[in-house]
This record gives structure tokens, C-alpha cells and sequence, in this order.
């Protein structure tokens, strides 16, 4: 989505391989990083932090250069916290932003969905009936990265 407004490289870390190689195939992501096994080089400008555990809240500092700036755009429980080297952030004059309800965020989206510029299709791993929901909630239903869920009779 980064790169329908100009963004040229957008590196992603996460967990799961086979979620980043889809992102990489299919959405232009340039460098891939598993949390878990890669180490995740500290030279980022801005980082978008999307998950909201303390684990990748931590990660996202601990990417980024002299002068960067870090979104926290993921949402952790209400009482959580992480741990934050506050010299590591003078010393790097980092900005760190928090993000909660972006009244035109919609809008746009609706927007960008419209104009094609965006493969949604890809990014949808399920397509569940409503009778499937219950499965999915509890967790019957696995590797799921992205479902959609079908109303009524469509085809």
C-alpha cells in the first residue's frame, strides 16, 4: 500500500516465511526479515510498527537511524508496556508517533481500493461461509492470513 503513494522500498519483517514471501512476491515488499532467526539492520528512516506486541514495539526502535522517525501503529492491551532505552532515543533524536483513529483513513482507502491501484486479491488467504466463522474464531481453521467471509449465496 506504501507504494501507491510513492514509497519505493518498503522492507517487512515478521514471522512467518510463508506470509513474507507472499508479500515480496506479490506486493513489491524489497527486503524480507524473519524476527525470529534474521536480524533486522538499523538504518531505517521510518518504521511502521503494525503488530503491537512489546517484542516488535522494541524491534522498531531498535531499527531505526539518526533522525528516524517510528509510527506505532499496532495495538497492544490497554496495561502493556515495553522496554525503551530512552538515551538510545536522545542519542538517535528519534520521533516516535502513536496512531489511533485517522478520521479520513477510510475514505482514502475506500479510494485506493477503487482506483485498482491496489492487489487486494492476494493478500486474502480464506474465503470462509458464515457457518465457517465459529471454526475460524476458535481457531479450528489454520494458516490464515487474510479472510474474507461470504454472506449468502454468491458466487
Amino acid at each position: 500500500m506504501l507504494q501507491a503513494y510513492g514509497i519505493h522500498q518498503v522492507d517487512l519483517a515478521g514471522r512467518s516465511d510463508a506470509k513474507l514471501a507472499n508479500n515480496k512476491e506479490h506486493f513489491g515488499v524489497t527486503n524480507t526479515f524473519n524476527t525470529e532467526k534474521d536480524e533486522i539492520p538499523a538504518d531505517y528512516d521510518v518504521v511502521i510498527e503494525a503488530v503491537g506486541l512489546p517484542s516488535t514495539q522494541e524491534q522498531a526502535i531498535a531499527a531505526t537511524k539518526k533522525g528516524a522517525q517510528v509510527l506505532m501503529f499496532g495495538v497492544g492491551k490497554p496495561t502493556q508496556k515495553f522496554t525503551m532505552n530512552t538515551y538510545e532515543i536522545f542519542q538517535k533524536q528519534l520521533t516516535i508517533q502513536g496512531s489511533f483513529i485517522n478520521p479520513y483513513s477510510f475514505k482514502d482507502s475506500l479510494a485506493l481500493l477503487s482506483s485498482g491501484k491496489l492487489n487486494v486479491e492476494d493478500l486474502i488467504s480464506h474465503v470462509l461461509d458464515l457457518e465457517e466463522v465459529e471454526d475460524f474464531v476458535q481457531g479450528k481453521i489454520t494458516n490464515v492470513s487474510k479472510a474474507v467471509v461470504k454472506v449468502g449465496n454468491q458466487d
